[in-house]
């Protein structure tokens, strides 16, 4: 089990938009996210905010952005919603996301299962917790949530010399 940081979970939050920088953000929150706010203002980042109950109607309009933030909506949803969610976003609008979820929060029967993040190719960037809250945040990214492994090349495959020329 992670330790709890010590930095806020805005500030970590702000980290990762730091290090990303992109250009245009969509939340998926039923309520607005301060620090996602003030960050796109401060950085000249388009920012589209879904709050809906049921989020899946309002993002057929959304065209693909660079990063994808989901908080105060998962605790709402059942886990099956909310991988649904997730892998739209992924699949379809953006190959970066966050996901601020606070397991707590979520009645007992919605509540996500500690490798259900990691199970969508999650990583985990903070864990959080205070006067009996939790809160984590995930992270998904397109180009490194698949590390790369040493036996993974031609000098372990049976014909080498095929290596690259061939799509299964």
């Amino acid at each position: 089990m992670a330790h709890p940081m010590t930095e806020s979970p805005q500030e970590r939050l702000a980290a990762i938009l730091d290090s990303h920088q992109p250009s245009s953000i969509v939340t998926v929150s039923l309520n607005p996210i301060p620090v996602v706010s003030q960050w796109c203002k401060d950085h000249d980042c388009n920012l589209v905010e879904i709050q809906e109950q049921d989020p899946f109607a309002a993002l057929d309009d959304i065209e693909r952005v660079d990063m994808a933030i989901v908080a105060d909506q998962l605790e709402y949803m059942s886990q099956r919603d909310g991988e649904a969610l997730m892998g739209l976003l992924r699949n379809l609008h953006t190959d970066s996301m966050v996901a601020v979820y606070q397991p707590t929060l979520a009645p007992q029967k919605l509540r996500w299962p500690s490798n259900g993040f990691l199970a969508l190719g999650c990583r985990e960037q903070g864990h959080f917790a205070q006067d009996g809250r939790e809160l984590n945040i995930y992270s998904y990214d397109l180009d490194n949530y698949n590390f790369e492994r040493k036996w993974n090349n031609p000098r372990f495959w049976a014909n080498p010399e095929n290596w690259g020329k061939y799509w299964w």
